[in-house]
């Protein structure tokens, strides 16, 4: 049998960054805050897609379960517009890319991650999240 490759048509980092500012937009006006995030190119569906990893912070006090899917389903809404032409190309008439998910991580995830590329040899003054994950071992964290 031969190799089966599955692609995700590259994003910008540019790209990436608006899509997270327009999207932190979303969160402030919910009253809710961006405190650290990354993305993965996920080929193990057909299409692939991208998925997103938040970790929020509420401002105040906040009902997550009655308000929270709202805010993501328009998160994922404006990311998906913000992400220029070539993913609107291949997302909406090609079908090459599949919907963008985000996914809500518990608070310490990013220390966590930290952790684990600074026990890879990463010097913890240098260290910086990066913005796409491609390690299958720091997607488990």
């Amino acid at each position: 049998m031969a190799p089966q490759f599955r692609f995700v048509q590259p994003t910008t980092e540019e790209d990436l960054l608006k899509a997270l500012a327009r999207t932190t937009a979303v969160l402030e006006s919910s009253d809710l805050m961006l405190t650290g995030f990354t993305c993965y190119a996920d080929v193990s569906t057909v299409p692939g897609h991208y998925v997103f990893y938040m970790e929020l912070k509420a401002k105040v006090n906040y009902n997550s379960t009655d308000v929270l899917p709202l805010v993501l389903v328009e998160c994922c809404r404006v990311m998906e517009e913000s992400l220029g032409g070539s993913y609107s190309s291949f997302r909406r008439k090609d079908g090459q890319i599949g919907h963008l998910e985000i996914r809500v991580v518990q608070k310490g995830t990013f220390e966590s991650l930290m952790n684990f590329f600074v026990s890879r040899g990463s010097p913890i003054p240098q260290y910086k999240t990066p913005i796409c994950i491609n390690s299958a071992d720091a997607l488990k964290v």
